[in-house]
């Protein structure tokens, strides 16, 4: 039987570690969704004459009520030019009993320079093409793309009604209207950069959402003002677990041009959701 879920990139299509967007896998049936990526939103605005390139490793801990322990890992490249262009590579996760080794393989670009984000299928080899809004004009900086995920083979189906957003999403993203304390940590040398460190702590009063006792969600961030990128983060959420996000191997140089091109083999197409596929696990 053929199952269709959908899978929403809520974030920023260029690198987690420098906008801090967050990237939602939404399922329609019981493999339910999973935060990734780091945590805090930063500017929206292009970065330019800070080239770097780094590994980003991301890892989710969720330890359920008799105490077992559910932990996601994932990794990934980023390359950032002079210009502001940004490059992330990563394979997605498994979702449910789908197959993460057999997952299609992602490659999210911006380019300021163009007006352009691509998102790179290297499995059929297409590139999804979108308009790219400027930073600070209303439109952010990245766009929200709707990827249908076909879990059997065969044509791909009619897309199916998007879900509601679930509790999750909504509560990550309204962490900011909530009571908070803001304090620094000061700074630090990490990965060779240095870094300035804030923790917040968002608190959901009792009875906000039917707990009968406050909720601290706490967040540290630090960030190279150097590179204007989050090097390392860390989100404690008692109701979700714990997400880490790290950039390490990070190189101060200019990375390769060709890095931020579509391939010369790679079939372009314009907007609009798109189909990818996962074969289930045995």
């Amino acid at each position: 039987m053929k199952r269709t879920l959908i899978l929403i990139l809520a974030a920023s299509f260029c690198a987690f570690a420098q906008e801090g967007g967050n990237v939602m896998y939404q399922s329609a049936d019981p493999a339910g969704a999973i935060a990734w990526g780091s945590f805090e939103k930063g500017s929206t605005a292009p970065v330019k004459s800070a080239p770097y390139s780094g590994t980003i490793n991301n890892e989710s801990i969720q330890t359920l009520a008799d105490g077992n322990r559910i932990v996601q890992t994932n990794t990934g490249m980023v390359s950032r030019d002079s210009q502001g262009r940004t490059r992330q590579d990563a394979a997605l996760p498994a979702i449910g009993n789908l197959s993460a080794a057999s997952a299609p393989h992602l490659v999210f670009i911006q380019d300021p320079v163009a007006g352009t984000s691509y998102t790179l299928n290297l499995t059929d080899k297409t590139a999804w093409k979108n308009p790219m809004f400027p930073g600070g004009t209303g439109g952010p900086g990245a766009a929200v793309g709707t990827f249908f995920i076909q879990t059997a083979s065969g044509p791909p189906p009619v897309p199916p009604p998007a879900p509601p957003m679930i509790a999750l999403t909504k509560h990550l993203a309204t962490d900011e209207q909530l009571e908070a304390n803001t304090e620094s940590l000061g700074s630090q040398t990490m990965e060779g950069v240095v870094v300035n460190g804030v923790r917040t702590t968002h608190t959901i009063p009792a009875g906000q959402i039917g707990n009968d006792r406050p909720i601290s969600i706490v967040t540290e961030v630090w960030t190279s003002t150097d590179l204007k990128t989050i090097i390392s983060s860390k989100r404690n959420d008692p109701r979700m677990g714990e997400q880490t996000f790290r950039l390490t191997n990070i190189v101060r140089a200019e990375p390769d041009p060709s890095l931020f091109a579509v391939p010369a083999d790679f079939k372009i197409v314009d907007g609009g959701p798109k189909t990818i596929i996962y074969r289930r696990n045995q």
